[in-house]
């Protein structure tokens, strides 16, 4: 489920990506996106609830790309995105660009449904501006 289009919505959307960017590169975005987003969010919930969110997100977005399970499989107690990074770089472009999107899109749909739209925003609007920028290449988050 895409939020409605209006300047404010976050919208983890395959259109706003780079058509050049190959694999590894999105898989390098993700990990920039991801670490922005722990950045922000572990001071508010945890490392367990950050943990808990992009575990919940993986569970949800295995249905529509079932690869992704191989992730799923290999988590450790406390999931970290960084089980993603090498999966999402195996994959063909489109594949890749797809799980990208919609990892982050749900991650911030989960995130939407427990604190609300606006702190969503708020909260997930310096992520959203990497994503946007797609400049992966740069920095490669460990």
């Amino acid at each position: 489920m895409t939020p409605p289009h209006r300047p404010q919505t976050l919208a983890f959307l395959p259109e706003y990506l780079e058509a050049a960017a190959d694999s590894a590169q999105l898989a390098a975005l993700f990990g920039k996106v991801c670490l922005e987003i722990d950045r922000i969010l572990v001071p508010i919930v945890g490392q367990r609830g950050v943990a808990a969110l992009f575990s919940r997100s993986l569970h949800q977005c295995v249905k529509s790309l079932p690869w992704l399970g191989a992730g799923e499989r290999q988590l450790p107690l406390e999931f970290s995105w960084v089980v993603l990074r090498p999966l999402i770089a195996l994959q063909p472009r489109a594949e890749a660009q797809a799980a990208v999107c919609l990892m982050l899109q749900t991650f911030c749909e989960l995130l939407t449904k427990l604190v609300g739209r606006p702190l969503t925003e708020r909260l997930l609007r310096s992520p959203w501006l990497i994503f946007l920028s797609g400049s992966a290449a740069q920095e490669d988050p460990q």
